[in-house]
């Protein structure tokens, strides 16, 4: 397999994992913040829709890809306040533009030669002092995993069962 392939392979095993927790949340639980000795979780549907707009910097606009516009991405940046649940865009909305940015991603990844994945971001973004796109790539997937577990903690204090 390429790099790239392997890219894609655990980006799309990654989003596998987060979707298949998300949908173990009760629906009415979506915008429910537990709270760990005082302080409080975000939500599952903050979660979810902060992932979109980290995938859509990270994969696409920090790569030099074509990303998705989103009107509601300051709601769930880095350091956003949690907004109430009817100041959030519909549930479909954020499903609908974490499959597009995932399609947009994989698609853009799935073109670039070797050569480009030592590339700088066009966006600065260095995580452990390393500015490559191949590097905001692992960050993605190592950033999405984290939430994914987040949310397999979450599915798990209502009441499902991981497997």
């Amino acid at each position: 397999m390429s790099e790239q392939e392997v890219l894609s392979l655990l980006l799309s095993q990654t989003r596998e994992q987060t979707l298949n927790y998300f949908h173990k949340i009760p629906a009415d639980q979506l915008h429910a913040r537990l709270s760990l000795e005082g302080k409080p979780l975000n939500s599952p549907f903050w979660i979810l829709a902060h992932l979109a707009v980290s995938s859509n910097f990270l994969l696409l606009h920090a790569t030099g890809g074509d990303r998705l516009k989103l009107p509601w991405a300051r709601q769930f940046g880095l350091g956003s306040t949690v907004p109430a649940p009817e100041d959030c865009p519909p549930l479909q909305e954020v499903l609908d533009a974490l499959a597009e940015i995932q399609t947009r991603a994989l698609a853009h990844i799935a073109a670039m030669r070797s050569e480009e994945l030592r590339l700088p971001t066009t966006t600065g973004t260095a995580f452990g002092g390393e500015d490559t796109r191949r590097h905001v790539i692992g960050h993605c997937i190592r950033h999405e995993a984290s939430h994914a577990g987040h949310l397999g903690w979450l599915a798990k204090a209502w009441g499902a069962t991981l497997i």
